[in-house]
């Protein structure tokens, strides 16, 4: 692989949420067309975008899950990104994964490729709340290059979440980014080799309504 690795996004799919069943992602599972025109300004998204830490147990769907996706690295027609990237070094990949397990967001194909049947997002960071949504992101860098191709991958492992932080004001969803991911535990469940690290993570769901 050229340039910097795959920064990988880690995203849950819950088999309780209907994302994607533990028979289709043992399989692979397509996911529909991401929806790349929509009501709404990007002003109006700025506006409604912050962080949330308090998640509703509505599930999110697979089409809302693609759009996501899509807003986070992928635009296949011009094999570029939708996250802008330093010196272009546009690698990335998307891992799906929640109660149900986790799947690799293959953006050729707009497919989640099978990785692990376990739920992980109460280990994908120290702090509790990450794990009490319906997905959680996290981003994976590239350690084994050169100083400032290290830098690089640290300033596009930060601009890919904001992209999903806009997407997200867009449907009503929260995401918040967190540094404080379990990077030690999450590079031995998911076979890191030494080379990536953990940067950050992101989880993402509906906003609880207060009682």
């Amino acid at each position: 692989m050229q340039g910097l690795t795959r920064r990988l996004f880690l995203a849950s799919a819950t088999l309780a949420s209907g994302l994607v069943s533990r028979a289709s992602l043992a399989g692979g599972s397509g996911l529909p067309p991401a929806a790349t025109t929509a009501d709404g300004s990007l002003i109006d998204a700025l506006s409604r975008r912050r962080s949330t830490r308090l998640y509703s147990d509505q599930s999110i769907d697979a089409a809302t899950l693609s759009t996501l996706l899509w807003f986070g690295i992928n635009r296949p027609e011009s094999a570029g990104h939708t996250a802008s990237s330093w010196h272009t070094s546009m690698e990335a990949d998307i891992y799906v994964a929640d109660v149900g397990g986790v799947g690799k967001f293959d953006p050729a194909t707009h497919r989640l490729l099978p990785v692990l049947a376990e739920d992980i997002r109460g280990k994908a960071s120290l702090q509790p709340f990450v794990g009490t949504a319906p997905l959680v992101l996290v981003n994976i860098a590239d350690r084994a290059r050169n100083e400032e191709q290290i830098q690089a991958a640290h300033v596009d492992a930060a601009i890919i979440p904001e992209n999903v932080y806009l997407n997200c004001a867009s449907v009503g969803l929260g995401t918040c980014l967190v540094g404080g991911a379990d990077k030690a535990g999450l590079t031995q469940i998911l076979k890191l080799p030494d080379s990536q690290m953990v940067t950050f993570s992101q989880p993402v769901g509906y906003l609880k309504q207060a009682a």
